[in-house]
């Protein structure tokens, strides 16, 4: 018998236990809230992320790039995220510096990318996992001919560390040619970095 005393339990009402439940038919895409409310267009907050990202839980809606409109927010420092991919969708190569990215696959086959230029790679089945160490550049890539989905799992010492992703220094410099220096810059007021080569680590 445990020597150390418990709390006594809790009784919640259905209507309590609301705020705790994420129904995945009430998920918006995150693109949907930062093109709107910051000025960024859907193509190039797809360009960096995958096609299609679904927030279930996050500390808080300040809690990185990939945190608004949480439906659960946690009182621990854990994004829960569901990535929707068409075949081939990929984000950019990034890295995470603060916080821990776990991708489990839920169903179809991820190709999970590191290195700085992508050079090394694995291949996630069903009910595979990865956890990817800080600063190392990651993505991932649908490789079925079908729609796959893939879990994110993200974890923090504090809620500011999820502003810590940034774009692999090829990869910043295609996205910056492309959508420009503005849109770059809109981007970084939501919690992305564009490396330059210098900024390796």
């Amino acid at each position: 018998m445990s020597s150390r005393a418990l709390p006594p339990t809790k009784s919640l009402s259905p209507e309590e236990m609301k705020q705790y439940i994420a129904r995945f038919s009430d998920l918006r895409p995150q693109s949907e809230f930062y093109s709107k409310d910051q000025g960024i267009p859907d193509a190039a907050y797809q360009a960096v992320t995958a096609r299609t990202l679904y927030t279930l839980m996050a500390p808080s809606q300040k809690a990185g790039p990939m945190s608004a409109q949480p439906l659960v927010k946690a009182e621990e420092n854990l994004s829960v995220i569901i990535a929707e991919c068409p075949p081939g969708d990929k984000p950019m190569l990034h890295a995470h510096f603060h916080t821990f990215e776990h991708f489990f696959c839920l169903k179809g086959q991820f190709r999970i990318r590191w290195g700085d230029e992508g050079e090394h790679e694995i291949t996630l089945n069903q009910f595979d996992m990865i956890r990817m160490p800080k600063a190392v550049c990651r993505d991932f890539t649908n490789i079925t001919d079908e729609t796959a989905f893939l879990l994110v799992l993200i974890t923090g010492k504090s809620e500011e560390d999820y502003n810590d992703i940034g774009f692999a220094p090829s990869e910043s410099k295609d996205f910056k040619e492309r959508f420009g220096d503005k849109v770059a810059e809109r981007m970084e007021s939501i919690g992305f970095s564009f490396l330059e080569n210098e900024a390796k680590v």
